[in-house]
């Protein structure tokens, strides 16, 4: 039985491509088309790193596919309340990222 093979490449081109079909089709505007993009790849991101991508780096795929989603909402947030979403959300990656990795260097 072949296992299914998923990688990264194909779901950034699916995510950069949809918005541009929707922007050539009159549905998007330019900047709900950028920031479709974004929030379709940090999703894509988000979701190889959870659950299809290498146990190694599936939590530093998860957490900056959160990232790149959250720079998404520059199109109905307030810069300020992006840009402080987006830090915390570093904060928070790299909090997780030096945790697990102690734990891992002890266990």
């Amino acid at each position: 039985m072949k296992r299914l093979s998923v990688s990264l490449g194909i779901g950034v081109i699916v995510a950069v491509l949809l918005p541009i079909a929707l922007l050539l089709f009159g549905v998007l505007t330019l900047v709900w088309t950028l920031s479709g993009i974004l929030l379709l790849n940090g999703l894509w991101l988000f979701m190889f790193g959870a659950a299809l991508g290498p146990k190694e780096s599936r939590l530093y795929n998860a957490a900056w596919g959160a990232v790149i989603a959250l720079l998404s909402t520059f199109a109905f947030l307030p810069l300020r309340y992006m840009a402080g979403l987006v830090v915390l959300a570093v904060i928070g990656a790299t909090v997780a990222t030096v945790v697990v990795r102690s734990r891992s260097k002890t266990a």
